[in-house]
């Protein structure tokens, strides 16, 4: 072959190309074991219906071989039918449409062995309508800040904002108008100029449509001489999701005459001098986050009317981190029947899912190859083993892997060391999983946790008389029962009468488990001391359903129990898998494919029915209900209704509420009779109809006594005579009811009138 190219370049210097041969026939020989690399990982994109989609993939070497797959399956070539053209490593699709959305990964293969690419998912850009809605009427106080909220339609990629301010369109902030991340739109000193319409519209920057809200609201300024600082937006504690190194806005509007000031705390302590931070108005601003910035914001107002500290808001931020994996050596060598065992540590968060894969393939588990999380385990190496190992990691923000060459020898042959796993850290002792009295459970819990021995209930006497001291109300849980965590939950809490006239909290146990169908798993009981009010739950399922319950404790004993109950979040699917048996395995270790299948995203249904909601007093004839939602069916749920029925007595479920917005998840029942047990359950409704019942909630007695008889013993003195003595006193004189007994009235008396100073 040589001589025929010398032959061919006659004329042309024929000894620098056989030079040239010589050093690539050596290059091509040193490089059969070299394995291949993509340095360039193709990138997910969206695109409209019918738009030119490219898709880059760049190897070391860059001779090597480049093939593309798509949703997993290998593409031959350029497909015309398709609209794919595959041109080295670049993939081109003509027209997006239907049939080519998906997970695109390039593959590099080389003598050594391939090497798979993370997905890079294409998919079409859509703007969905707005949902119906009522105008509504905003009022702000003069001089304060007003929100006009937008409920943006469903958008991919996510919409940009537009306003309608007095006949114009505002697309971004300008004058006193600030166009909110969120799409809120806060008019910042709102003044009689400032009413009027406002309405706003969705824009698509990919398919450039621009749909617009079919109701406006309106916006009314008032004039006030005082009144007490409170929140206008949010009105409800808010879950914030955000990837790590992106810009994060907590949005905290105070309105209030004169016009409160806004602070902000984290984790309970002051982010005045945290340098990360900025703020604009009453808006806290961080411009990269980066893991620490976890954790729960409080945004407080106040403006020296009413109570100190009643406008308080509470915002939890988790930071989202891509995965990152790291392995424990890039190249094994194993003789012939030894065991290779290849290690993989992943950090992200959420926790990211794990494949492995050998050259590009997708790995399952055997006799032969024992898969985990954090290793591979191979037995019996022989040379069928030999190849490049992926350990390929991934979560909702981003994908990574990393490679293992595996080589194998025959015995006796001289190997390179390899390090073993290092050995597991020690866990904690569990804690008792049975409930009994505080003084037995102070005794099972861990030194730490237990409260220093002065204050233990057993060596304590409360003040006063014996039985004057009442249990401590049961704690106001703060943390939202979503959670997109999938092995931990944090849960925050506080005092219900903080600083009262009560006895001092001396501690908080917390108890949790998991419920499985139709029974629970026993108690897990954590003891915290009662300056704490946050503890981690770790070591959960996955989409698993929990229930809480804690109480505080006092020199009185046990208080009241508040409960609360909460879904852990799923893994992430990876549709490169070998069986649908694998995948739901993945999924729900406690599974098999005969219990559960594949859903059919093609058919569309009404919602599921939420999870069984849990009850907790709000006041002495009213509860709070709060639920966890479930599948959406495949429309976005419309709303959630919720009805009640009264134990030991014959009728069915009533309505006690309907049209809940689905953004609220808690509501308020009042009107509950004393002394009666009720059970309640919750619906959900989409434009395709509403599901079936929730499982009832665990039986509520509501305090007091039923019967008429006792519920007003006496009646209520007549007020005959008010009088404004000035601006702040009133003057007030009244007269027993003529339907209470004469012996039965104490400390009732008539005149003479009494002053009352507001």
């Amino acid at each position: 072959m040589l001589h025929g190219t010398m032959t061919r370049q006659k004329g042309k210097r024929p000894a620098i190309t056989l030079v040239w041969l010589i050093l690539a026939t050596v290059g091509c020989l040193a490089d059969l074991n070299e394995v291949p690399r993509v340095t360039v990982q193709p990138v997910s994109t969206v695109q409209k219906l019918g738009g030119t989609v490219i898709l880059g993939c760049v190897v070391e070497p860059p001779w090597v071989n480049v093939t593309w797959r798509l949703n997993g399956k290998e593409l031959n070539g350029s497909d015309d039918a398709l609209g794919v053209l595959l041109t080295r490593g670049t993939l081109v699709i003509t027209a997006l449409n239907n049939h080519t959305v998906g997970r695109y990964q390039c593959v590099a293969r080389m003598p050594a062995g391939a090497v798979a690419s993370v997905p890079a998912t294409v998919t079409l850009a859509n703007l969905q309508d707005f949902k119906l809605d009522v105008q509504h009427v905003i009022e702000v106080d003069e001089g304060n800040t007003a929100v006009i909220a937008c409920h943006l339609p469903e958008s991919h990629p996510k919409a940009q904002v537009r306003y309608s301010v007095k006949q114009e369109w505002l697309e971004a902030s300008r004058d006193n108008y600030l166009i909110m991340p969120s799409g809120n739109l806060q008019i910042v000193n709102a003044s009689q100029e400032d009413e009027g319409m406002y309405k706003c519209a969705a824009y698509n920057p990919v398919t450039q449509e621009v749909k617009t809200s079919g109701s406006s609201d309106r916006l009314r300024v008032r004039r006030s001489t005082a009144e007490a600082a409170r929140i206008i937006y949010p009105l409800e504690a808010q879950t914030v999701i955000v990837t790590k190194g992106q810009s994060l806005i907590l949005e905290c509007v105070a309105s209030g005459i004169p016009p409160p000031r806004v602070t902000w705390a984290k984790d309970g302590s002051s982010v005045a001098g945290y340098n990360k931070t900025r703020f604009l108005l009453g808006n806290l601003l961080i411009d990269t986050t980066s893991e620490e910035d976890s954790g729960t914001y409080r945004c407080m107002a106040s403006n020296g009317v009413g109570e100190p500290g009643a406008a308080v808001i509470l915002y939890n931020v988790q930071v989202f981190e891509p995965p990152e994996v790291t392995v424990e050596l890039s190249q094994l060598v194993i003789p012939w029947g030894q065991s290779a065992k290849l290690t993989c540590e992943v950090r992200g968060n959420p926790p990211p899912s794990v494949l492995w894969l050998r050259n590009a393939v997708p790995l399952t588990s055997s006799q032969r190859l024992r898969l985990s999380r954090k290793a591979l385990r191979v037995v019996s190496v022989g040379p069928e083993d030999e190849g490049v190992y992926q350990c390929m990691a991934e979560n909702e923000v981003g994908s990574a892997h990393a490679v293992v060459q595996l080589r194998t020898s025959r015995p006796g042959t001289t190997l390179r060391p390899w390090k073993d796993d290092k050995p597991a850290t020690a866990t904690p002792a569990a804690l008792p999983s049975r409930p009994g009295s505080p003084d037995q459970m102070l005794r099972g819990l861990p030194a730490l946790l237990r409260p220093p021995t002065s204050v233990q209930p057993a060596s304590l006497q409360c003040p006063g008389e014996k039985g004057s001291v009442v249990p401590a109300e049961a704690p106001i849980i703060l943390s939202s029962p979503r959670t997109s965590k999938t092995d931990s939950y944090e849960l925050v809490w506080r005092p219900r009468h903080e600083g009262s006239s009560r006895a001092p909290i001396l501690y908080y146990v917390v108890k949790h488990r998991k419920q499985v169908t139709n029974s629970s798993d026993d108690w897990t009981i954590s003891g915290i001391p009662a300056s704490q009010h946050r503890l981690t739950l770790t070591r959960l399922d996955p989409g698993s359903l929990y229930e809480v319950e804690m109480a505080a404790y006092n020199c009185a004993g046990e208080g009241q129990t508040a409960m609360v109950t909460f879904r852990t979040g799923r893994r992430p699917k990876p549709e490169i898998i070998a069986s649908k048996e694998q995948q739901i395995q993945r999924d729900d270790p406690g599974a098999g494919p005969q219990s559960s299948s594949q859903p059919d995203h093609g058919r569309l249904s009404p919602p599921e029915a939420p999870d069984r909601p849990t009850i907790s007093m709000a006041s002495e004839t009213s509860v709070y209900v709060t639920w966890i939602p479930r599948g959406n069916g495949g429309f976005p749920i419309q709303s959630f209704r919720v009805e009640y029925k009264k134990l030991k007595k014959v009728g069915d479920w009533i309505l006690a509420t309907n049209a809940i917005p689905p953004s609220r998840l808690s509501v308020e029942i009042t009107g509950l009779e004393k002394g009666t047990s009720y059970k309640f359950r919750v619906r959900a409704l989409n434009m395709l109809g509403e599901s079936e019942p929730s499982a009832p909630s665990r039986p509520y007695v509501v305090s007091g006594y039923g019967g008429r008889v006792y519920e007003r013993p006496v009646a209520g003195p007549y007020i005959t005579f008010t009088d404004a003595v000035n601006e702040t006193t009133i003057m007030l004189k009244w007269m027993p009811s003529s339907e209470n007994p004469r012996d039965c009235i104490r400390n009732v008396r008539q005149g003479p009138p009494v002053q009352f100073t507001l």
